[in-house]
């Protein structure tokens, strides 16, 4: 499962960002679409109905595919991300912008973020490679700066449930256990895209622990559902602040 330590070693060094995380089109073509589409489908219907409701947080920006579109429709916008060079790379990139606030988090710290500031929280392709003692740190900091009512978007693995439940079984097979639990938990032989042993049902009972109420799961949108986050299984979970 990808550590911290991965994740600083992966996006902060490994990958290339050849095209500033618009690369990553993967998911677009796994469900016959268009990326482009793909992306503004994501960003009409999820995105845009949060940002436009005040200050904004994204959690993991990398090199700012999304952050663009928050700092289109949010006056504040705050950006927090375990790799520096990532948000340098977002300092320079919107170096033109105002709002832009930035913080290097050491593991899930958002404390430079004041209490009940946020209006709305958005992140896409980072949650999927957390464990889950990061992901349950991440929620209760989104629980202290959101503001009563605001929303939040986060996109995270959707390993069936009972399939993790299996998992320490398989894993003691060795390899062949390891290759049954990927098609179990995502019907995939190889490449598991370094997804998280998380389900949708874990994610949504940490989220209400944190004090935030489930409000939706999905794994699609947009016109007869045609945009997806299947080719890894993930999910999309939708968010509450009470008021």
């Amino acid at each position: 499962m990808p550590t911290v330590d991965w994740n600083r070693r992966t996006w902060g060094g490994t990958h290339s960002w050849e095209r500033d995380g618009d690369e990553w089109a993967h998911m677009a073509s796994y469900c016959g679409q268009p990326y482009e589409e793909w992306k503004a489908g994501l960003v009409e219907e999820l995105l845009v109905p949060g940002a436009v409701r005040g200050t904004s947080l994204e959690v993991g920006p990398g090199h700012g595919r999304w952050t663009e579109h928050l700092l289109e429709r949010s006056d504040r916008v705050w950006i927090v991300d375990v790799n520096e060079s990532c948000l340098e790379r977002c300092r320079e990139r919107f170096a033109d912008r105002h709002g832009l606030n930035v913080h290097h988090t050491p593991g899930y710290s958002m404390e430079p973020v004041p209490d009940a500031s946020v209006a709305f929280v958005w992140s896409f392709d980072v949650f999927v490679h957390l464990e889950p003692d990061v992901i349950v740190g991440y929620l209760g900091e989104a629980a202290r700066v959101m503001e009563p009512g605001a929303t939040a978007v986060i996109h995270h693995a959707g390993k069936p449930d009972w399939s993790l439940r299996l998992a320490p079984v398989n894993r003691r097979a060795g390899r062949p256990g390891r290759i049954a639990q990927r098609w179990l938990s995502q019907r995939r032989w190889r490449d598991d895209g370094n997804r998280s042993d998380v389900s949708p049902e874990a994610f949504a009972r940490w989220a209400r622990e944190a004090g935030l109420e489930v409000t939706g799961q999905r794994t699609s949108w947009g016109p007869d559902g045609r945009y997806t986050v299947d080719k890894y299984r993930d999910c999309v979970t939708e968010l509450r602040k009470p008021s």
